[in-house]
């Protein structure tokens, strides 16, 4: 078979002439024989100019938008050049706005999945997609800033990623559905991704309220690792009419921590939950709903949960609201603490 030849001799440039004089169900047929040959020369150690030519056939003989999105999910960290807009280009517009949809759902695959998706998105004019996956992988490419090969489209100038999503076509479609649901692009990720969305909220690309309020929401619907949402809210540098906006949803947070503050059983279990209770910056007034649960924390637990523990309920006995009932309820316990609130002064 002379595409099969083709791609022996590394012959790029010839695949792609072979693959154009083709007609699609010509194409659809050199598919088995090309798989054939990768499996014989898996362990033959083929040379990068057999390996690209065996890309290029094998992506030209995937004549639906199926079997094209199965094999770049399957080879998808192969390197793009100007054979890969060529092959592209061998279908119709409509074939290759349907791969943009289903590679849309999957652009995290790979930085070559993300790239070849948004230079068909460029080339057809079809819509930007819009899911999580896609908008994750946008700002990881923009950060990145790899170079795009000739005639591949896509990419933002700048020198940095905030100026690069400045300059971005993609950014007034993509910024606010990002805000929108903020937890599943921001928590566990590196904290740039939260400090390009708030940097963009103050430039009025999206509502920082609903930056706000979406990630809190999404913190308290599935609370993240304590030390991953000590460095968000950290970024996140709430006003104090933010802070008493999601007043609820840091209460359920704090309920939470205390809850797996008492199952934590060694330091290095609990100090990740106690950095994220600091950082809630929880008022005495929020603290005094859940006395019982800081008391709780008094008996048999690390000695700095114990501390933290005691050290709220003594600011709570110092502002007044720690009852008579709650001071013996905690055994007496905040009286450790040196220079102890009202209770240690009568």
């Amino acid at each position: 078979m002379k595409l099969v030849g083709l791609v022996r001799a590394g012959d790029i440039a010839g695949v792609v002439r072979e693959l154009s004089a083709l007609r699609p169900d010509q194409r659809q047929a050199c598919a088995p024989a090309l798989a054939a040959h990768r499996k014989a020369i898996a362990r033959t150690g083929p040379t990068a100019e057999q390996k690209t030519a065996l890309s290029a056939a094998e992506l030209g003989c995937r004549v639906t938008p199926a079997a094209a999105t199965a094999w770049l999910l399957t080879y998808r960290y192969f390197t793009m050049d100007t054979w890969t807009v060529d092959v592209l280009n061998l279908y119709s517009t409509a074939w290759r706005t349907e791969l943009v949809a289903r590679l849309g759902d999957r652009a995290t695959a790979s930085d070559t999945v993300y790239t070849l998706t948004e230079h068909l998105v460029h080339d057809t004019g079809c819509p930007v997609p819009t899911s999580q996956q896609f908008i994750l992988a946008w700002l990881f490419n923009r950060a990145h800033n790899r170079e795009r090969p000739a005639r591949v489209r896509g990419g933002a100038p700048g020198a940095d990623l905030l100026e690069r999503l400045r300059a971005d076509s993609f950014t007034p479609a993509l910024v606010p559905l990002a805000v929108a649901r903020p937890g599943r692009l921001v928590l566990g990720r590196p904290v740039w991704l939260l400090e390009a969305l708030v940097a963009l909220t103050a430039e009025g690309v999206a509502d920082r309220a609903e930056l706000v309020d979406g990630l809190f929401a999404d913190m308290a619907a599935d609370p993240p690792r304590g030390s991953e949402a000590a460095v968000v809210l950290d970024a996140l540098a709430l006003t104090p009419a933010e802070h008493a906006r999601v007043a609820p949803e840091r209460a359920a947070l704090v309920r939470h921590l205390l809850g797996r503050l008492r199952e934590d059983g060694t330091h290095a279990e609990s100090a990740p939950s106690l950095l994220f209770l600091r950082a809630l910056a929880a008022t005495p007034a929020e603290n005094a709903l859940v006395v019982r649960d800081y008391a709780a924390l008094l008996d048999d637990r690390p000695g700095p949960v114990a501390a933290y523990a005691r050290e709220v309920l003594a600011g709570l006995d110092e502002e007044g609201l720690l009852t008579s009932g709650a001071r013996t309820g905690a055994g007496g316990r905040i009286l450790l603490r040196p220079g102890g609130g009202r209770s240690a002064r009568t």
